[in-house]
């Protein structure tokens, strides 16, 4: 029973901050959930329904695969081409981790990096591919916005999860 009462007070407590490292580049979402299943490996009776858990991971994933892909496909949309759609990819995930390493400023430094990596390589593989620079510079802010859309969304379904969890643990 003690267990019971510290799991349904410290879940909520120490799951706050999980979505908050999904906007330094950190898997906040996923260590919510081990969380969530180290809280139901402990406790009797089950915190969380089959169907709560099933709907955590998928809004998880589906968190992941928008961040994964909106850099991307917003290049695209901007006219951009393979490469330049690839460049906005990689750029973004070199550019978040070497803006959360050289920018010492939580959150700021990573998005920073991530839209700046996502303009950078995007713009440079349609310039190289033959593009104006005036469309190659297109492609590349649409990179950079997409980017921040990405980790933006990736902490909106990191706070649905927890949403989510919180609420099973006093419904479920």
């Amino acid at each position: 029973m003690m267990t019971l009462i510290a799991v349904r007070v410290l879940l909520p407590i120490v799951g706050l901050v999980c979505p908050l490292l999904g906007l330094m580049g950190m898997p906040g979402t996923w260590l919510l959930l081990a969380l969530a299943g180290g809280a139901e490996w402990i406790t009797e009776p089950r915190l969380f329904s089959n169907g709560t858990a099933v709907a955590a991971v998928l809004l998880a994933v589906a968190g992941e695969v928008w961040e994964f892909l909106a850099s991307s496909s917003k290049a695209k949309r901007a006219g951009a081409g393979r490469r330049g759609a690839l460049g906005a990819l990689v750029g973004g995930i070199t550019g978040a981790i070497a803006g959360t390493l050289l920018i010492p400023v939580p959150i700021i430094g990573t998005l920073v990096g991530g839209g700046l990596g996502a303009f950078a390589l995007s713009s440079a593989m349609e310039r190289d591919g033959g593009r104006d620079l005036g469309e190659a510079l297109r492609v590349g802010r649409a990179a950079a916005a997409g980017q921040l859309l990405g980790v933006l969304g990736k902490a909106a379904a990191g706070a649905a999860v927890y949403v989510l969890l919180v609420v099973a643990l006093f419904v479920d």
